[in-house]
């Protein structure tokens, strides 16, 4: 009887024990989801914050193509340009992305559907007949009234009725306010939008005209040669054969020169050459068994030679000029791809 009842007394305590088990890890569980919930991990942030940066970019593109301005080039790179951004920024750069980035866009889609719509309109207009038949120069202007959904002109009679019917139907009435004006010029019968001279637009359209001019004059001087240049290319290392004695066996001038000519057809967009920028009057010659470079002596043995561009295109184009050297002179020829590489700008001989 004794043995019935301890066996008894042991199964309630093994099944005690399971459910005390089982609740605590009913316990655990939530508390540890609970806690998850109230801090969240950064990777469990920044998931979050990518959901929100894809269904806004989501959200823009469909805008873009409802509005029919998906193809546009402001707005495809502007998609592009906040599509990468989400992928690669995380944290409060990525919160500033969603804020700032994502308003820019929308910002854009929009002024691109209304210069589109504006383009229609002007299409519009140069398709009437009264426009197309006048002479000399004059202006007009059309005004949307949002209260009585109407298109009004002036002067009135400039447009045929049927025209600012059609142009009506254009307009979208949730996208313009009341008043909304566009004001048109007419030249010999060929009509364009009439842009408002305006001091601080003008101020703007300068300084970007200023900042665009002085950054080509930067391109044009670095492609020259005046100033350093860096990017991706190769390294070229000439050697005269070891133990040369004869004149074959060393490199020479035209041998430099063969090299360079070779670099500059395979697209090179700039060459140094011995620590020495080549330029459009640059002169490579031998001064007895030294090298000159714009009238500057360079070391040789090896001769160095550092090209930026494509390196595939470069050692390429180097093949036929590289075996013959080596092949047929027994000099060594060496080449190397280089991720990064800097050219000085030319400097003139202090000599000269």
């Amino acid at each position: 009887m004794k043995t019935t009842e301890q066996k008894r007394s042991k199964n309630y305590l093994v099944w005690l024990l399971l459910a005390l088990i089982i609740i605590n890890t009913a316990l655990l569980g939530g508390l540890y989801y609970g806690f998850r919930a109230a801090f969240p991990t950064a990777a469990i942030k920044h998931s979050s914050k990518q959901i929100v940066a894809r269904e806004l970019a989501d959200y823009s593109q469909r805008l873009a193509d409802e509005l029919g301005v998906l193809g546009r080039s402001a707005v495809k790179e502007a998609l592009a340009s906040f599509n990468y951004e989400i992928e690669i920024l995380t944290g409060d750069e990525l919160t500033n992305t969603i804020l700032d980035q994502g308003r820019r866009v929308r910002e854009i889609i929009l002024r691109e559907a209304d210069l589109m719509l504006i383009d229609k309109i002007v299409a519009l207009i140069n398709s009437d007949r009264q426009v197309r038949e006048s002479k000399g120069q004059f202006a007009f202007s059309l005004r949307f009234s949002d209260s009585d959904d109407d298109i009004s002109v002036s002067p009135e009679e400039i447009l045929h009725p049927t025209t600012a019917e059609r142009i009506k139907k254009l307009i979208p009435r949730d996208r313009f306010p009341e008043g909304w004006l566009l004001e048109v010029e007419v030249s010999d019968g060929v009509a364009r939008q009439k842009v408002p001279y305006d001091p601080g637009e003008q101020l703007k359209a300068l300084n970007e005209e200023l900042d665009a001019t002085r950054l080509k004059v930067h391109e044009l001087k670095t492609e020259a040669g005046l100033l350093e240049m860096t990017g991706e290319g190769i390294t070229v290392e000439l050697y005269d054969e070891l133990g040369a004695t004869a004149a074959t066996s060393i490199i020479h001038d035209t041998d430099i020169r063969d090299v360079l000519n070779e670099l500059f057809g395979s697209g090179a967009k700039g060459i140094s050459l011995g620590g020495q920028r080549i330029v459009l009057t640059s002169a490579v010659r031998c001064s007895g068994s030294l090298i000159k470079v714009n009238d500057r002596l360079i070391p040789v043995n090896p001769v160095v030679i550092q090209a930026i561009g494509d390196p595939d295109l470069l050692i390429s184009g180097l093949d036929i000029i590289k075996n013959n050297m080596e092949l047929s002179r027994g000099l060594r020829f060496e080449v190397e791809r280089e991720k990064v590489i800097t050219l000085p700008a030319y400097s003139r001989s202090a000599e000269q």
